[in-house]
């Protein structure tokens, strides 16, 4: 018996099941340029940063140094960043492929080199709701998430292993926002050289008459 995700991504996946042909939309590319990359990407990768001295303040720096000693070893780092990369890329997989409906067969695994950067992604473009849930899934279950239980239980570890995995999502954030106002009838795919992504609007409706083209007036 195959394998079906919960009836809920079914109802998501067919919310976005209208086929998908690149001559009825226009693409624009929403990139960060590669000489401006660090300098809209730092403020994403120093933002989690904060956190420690939050944790320093609200529960002294004893048991937050004892932690930090027991956290930065060979062994854990190690653990943290292959364990990290995997989980990553799986969260960004899953939620594609259960928000969009698109086949397994759709999605790659590839480097972009000049960031020497592990990506997944689709070789069809997906609606913008599902790509929005598989490109923010990551930074909300490895960084938000454990970030949270790290101040619950005041464990320096969590804390530490989320502020890696919330910086190494800033990609993902910065991408986030450059298609935050993409429309909901576009198709948004990630671009396959730069940081960034492909937004595909429709084309206007040329043989619509214009008795019933609605215009907006703000």
């Amino acid at each position: 018996m195959a394998f079906q995700f919960p009836l809920f991504f079914q109802i998501c996946a067919r919310m976005g099941e209208k086929d998908f042909d690149y001559a009825d939309f226009v693409s624009e590319e929403r990139i960060v340029p590669e000489e401006k990359l660090g300098k809209y990407n730092l403020p994403f990768i120093l933002f989690p940063a904060f956190f420690p001295f939050l944790f320093v303040i609200n529960f002294g720096t004893q048991g937050f140094l004892s932690g930090v000693d027991n956290f930065f070893t060979f062994q854990n780092l190690f653990l943290i960043f292959s364990a990290g990369f995997v989980a990553h890329e799986l969260l960004h997989f899953l939620s594609w492929q259960a928000f969009s409906g698109l086949p397994i067969q759709d999605f790659r695994l590839g480097m972009r080199w000049s960031q020497f950067t592990p990506v997944i992604g689709c070789q069809r473009p997906m609606r913008p709701m599902a790509f929005r849930v598989g490109l923010i899934m990551p930074f909300l279950l490895m960084g938000v998430l454990p970030m949270s239980l790290a101040f619950y239980f005041q464990n320096t570890w969590l804390l530490c292993a989320a502020v890696i995995y919330m910086a190494w999502a800033s990609a993902d954030i910065l991408t986030f926002i450059l298609f935050w106002k993409a429309p909901s009838n576009s198709f948004v795919e990630m671009h396959r050289s730069a940081l960034g992504c492909i937004v595909y609007n429709p084309k206007p409706d040329l043989d619509e008459s214009p008795a019933s083209i609605k215009i907006k007036v703000d």
